[in-house]
């Protein structure tokens, strides 16, 4: 089984700390672990070996369950056309400050100046649902 990044890294620091030198540097590190995943020589490799302790999984995790290591991401959601065309044209006809709206609606007022030149197609439902909140405090303030 090959090292992680950081299990090299740490190897390369024990070896750093024994010769009395600075740490290595991360491309120093990668370099390392991508000779060992792929056979080739490196230099330090023969003085890494002993350094390197092999990941230690328990054995109920390997053999029993899946365990996904992925990120969990929340899933997109975006307004209809038809909200999202409401949304541009209110913003391209306000006449007001964008930088109020963006203050309200807790964005930046980049984006809504991206969503009114058009450089900006599409935004999230979170993003339209805020918009629409500023919209109605301003309507009604105004």
């Amino acid at each position: 089984m090959t090292p992680t990044l950081t299990q090299v890294r740490a190897a390369l620091q024990n070896l750093a700390a024994k010769k009395g030198r600075s740490d290595y540097e991360l491309c120093t590190a990668k370099q390392v672990k991508f000779a060992l995943e792929n056979g080739l020589d490196h230099p330090l490799i023969e003085e890494l070996r002993g350094l390197i302790q092999e990941r230690t999984i328990p054995q109920d995790i390997t053999h029993d369950k899946k365990v996904s290591h992925a990120r969990l991401v929340k899933h997109r959601v975006y307004p209809t056309a038809e909200q999202a065309k409401d949304i541009v044209d209110w913003i391209r006809s306000y006449s007001g400050r964008l930088v109020d709206v963006a203050r309200i609606a807790g964005c930046a007022h980049s984006t809504l100046s991206a969503i009114k030149s058009g450089t900006r197609h599409s935004f999230t439902l979170d993003m339209y649902n805020k918009i629409m909140k500023a919209r109605k405090e301003l309507e009604v303030a105004a």
